[in-house]
């Protein structure tokens, strides 16, 4: 049986990230979800950008945790698997890496001349 770290390291497209993710999530029990502060509670996973908020918001949540014990360890658990799908999702030039790309200066490269 494939880990789920490894499935979204196998992940061929950001789709797939998308998918593995809303699985991983639906096996969570209430009482899981319930554990985990309000404002990083899973909702609807509908694309890799909903990922990636999900994903701040949770390192934000866990800077800022006071939590210990089994709401501590939840709270480590899903925020270290939301970031590496958001690190599977831009090696796979998802919108994580888009975002990267539209912060960059926006001045003319050169074109290198070919090579003779």
């Amino acid at each position: 049986m494939t880990s789920w770290i490894g499935q979204i390291e196998n992940a061929h497209t950001a789709a797939d990230v998308v998918a593995i993710v809303r699985d991983y999530i639906a096996l969570w029990s209430p009482e899981e979800i319930a554990s985990l502060p309000a404002s990083v509670r899973p909702g609807r996973v509908r694309d890799e950008a909903d990922i990636a908020d999900l994903h701040d918001r949770l390192v934000e949540a866990y800077r800022n945790t006071r939590a210990t014990g089994d709401a501590l360890a939840t709270l480590q658990r899903l925020t270290g698997f939301m970031a590496r799908a958001s690190i599977r999702i831009a090696e796979l030039g998802g919108t994580a890496r888009r975002e990267l790309e539209d912060d960059a200066p926006s001045y003319p490269r050169k074109a290198l001349a070919p090579k003779r």
